[in-house]
């Protein structure tokens, strides 16, 4: 890998809620799982889905470079764990690096949204980061971080992760709002989000649906 691009690759997530499960970065979230909220939405039909479990976008490739996404939730806790390759266009071989991302999802109220230019009901939630860790599984790339002081560190080893939350290496903010809708009248394993990049409402949450990269219940 290119040193140049050492940066550009190991910050490579996009948020999205979600492209979000069980706790699992080497430590917990501080809080219990489900104590003050429905781990279910209401799908598109009226009735209640239960949001538990692993969801992923499956492997996307660009320009030579390749990732699979995995969002899971349990509970108000939810982890993303994003692997990258490159080069590889199918998320084939030993990942380049493992990016892992846990933290809380308090739920909210729900609220019309636009999908599609068809208005649909989704649900509030407020994302909260709490950690944040980068795994490189190469040799050549840890030595690439440890020559750049990649996210401040310069004692980077193989296999193991550190925290990226409060380093140069995170750009993305710790904490934002989204919206989430399942149209069970269709197909009750898919899980569509906000657009984050679009209009949001007074309360700053998302009034568009992204409707072209739902996440698949694995």
């Amino acid at each position: 890998m290119q040193n140049e691009n050492l940066k550009m690759f190991m910050v490579l997530f996009s948020i999205g809620l979600l492209s979000v499960f069980m706790l699992s970065c080497g430590g917990s979230s501080g809080g219990d799982d489900d104590d003050d909220q429905s781990l279910t939405i209401t799908g598109e039909s009226g009735n209640d889905v239960n949001l538990n479990g692993r969801w992923s976008e499956g492997c996307i490739a660009d320009d030579g470079e390749s990732e699979r996404e995995v969002l899971s939730i349990s509970g108000s806790s939810f982890t993303v764990t994003v692997d990258a390759w490159e080069p590889s266009e199918d998320c084939s071989g030993t990942a380049e690096f493992t990016q892992t991302m846990c933290g809380t999802l308090t739920k909210g109220e729900e609220t019309t949204a636009s999908m599609d230019g068809a208005p649909v009901m989704a649900t509030e939630f407020d994302v909260e980061f709490i950690k944040v860790q980068i795994k490189i599984n190469t040799p050549n790339l840890v030595t690439d971080a440890n020559t750049e002081g990649a996210c401040g560190y310069n004692d980077w080893m193989l296999g193991i992760a550190k925290d990226i939350l409060d380093t140069d290496c995170w750009d993305d903010p710790e904490s934002f709002k989204d919206i989430i809708l399942i149209d069970d009248t269709v197909d009750p394993d898919l899980l569509y989000t906000g657009d984050l990049e679009g209009p949001v409402d007074a309360n700053d949450y998302p009034t568009v649906i992204n409707f072209e990269s739902p996440e698949e219940r694995l």
